[in-house]
């Protein structure tokens, strides 16, 4: 089965490069699961890779593995992944073998996968709390008493960034053609708007917009001189729009998909 994926990581910056979008090869996990006879009480599937180590001094050695639960390895899009872009997987990519959920973060796309292992509804992944996994990759909210609450990231949150200009550019005054991409979970991108210092107009896609893939856009901008500050931000088709700065009660460092300024210098 082959898909256009997106692929991002939980802590990419609002306008970082820890994002990539490719054509994925590989046998979906629910076929995996099935032949192997999965129970119908199943609750989650861990998923382990060949990398270990200590996330932390205090932490006990231990390879990478996530828990992910057991209707998401089901979904029709779930994937053991073997090719990228047509290509055996890079080595830095998981070869010979990773897992791919498309909608969600990266974390759970364990690479250099060896083992599956499934667990039922009252089963703990051995390790899993003792080396501190459970501590990471999680949505953390504080109330106004101070009390933080913790949820499992997933799925990828509405976003749409710059790549061209960059940040801090300096440019001659005309005509330029601005140009980004914009992606969501599980979903579609409906829109795109460009802001010029506050001033937000719509944008051209060249390509429709597909589900669980980035799409491209671009924008012309007739630039003058001065100092300006370019935005964009997205919409999906479940109504969710890219916020303009970071929600004030999150106390964590991860889908952090706000709006990011790219400021140009026009002369």
């Amino acid at each position: 089965k082959k898909a256009e994926v997106v692929l991002e990581c939980a802590g990419n910056a609002a306008g970082g490069p820890a994002v990539g979008n490719g054509v994925w090869e590989g046998v979906p996990l629910s076929w995996l699961l099935n032949q192997a006879g999965v129970a119908a009480d199943a609750a989650h599937v861990l998923l382990e890779g060949a990398d270990s180590g200590k996330l932390m001094p205090s932490s006990v050695g231990f390879p990478y593995y996530q828990v992910v639960p057991v209707q998401k390895c089901l979904s029709a899009e779930s994937l053991v992944s073997f090719k990228l872009n047509d290509r055996f997987l890079p080595r830095r990519n998981g070869f010979p073998a990773r897992a791919l959920f498309p909608g969600w973060y990266g974390m759970d796309s364990v690479k250099w996968l060896r083992r599956v292992m499934v667990l039922g509804p009252d089963e703990v992944a051995a390790g899993f709390a003792e080396s501190g996994m459970n501590r990471l990759y999680n949505r953390v909210v504080e109330n106004s008493a101070g009390e933080r609450t913790a949820t499992r990231l997933t799925e990828i949150q509405v976003k749409s960034v710059l790549a061209w200009p960059p940040d801090k550019s300096k440019l001659p005054a005309g005509r330029h053609q601005v140009y980004g991409f914009a992606w969501t979970g599980v979903g579609v991108v409906r829109s795109v708007q460009v802001s010029v210092d506050g001033v937000w107009a719509p944008v051209v896609m060249p390509r429709a917009a597909r589900p669980l893939s980035w799409v491209r856009w671009e924008y012309s901008w007739l630039a003058a001189p001065g100092e300006h500050t370019l935005m964009a931000r997205a919409t999906d088709d479940a109504g969710r729009t890219q916020p303009l700065v970071r929600e004030a009660a999150r106390r964590d460092g991860y889908a952090l998909n706000f709006c990011d300024p790219v400021r140009c210098s026009v002369r």
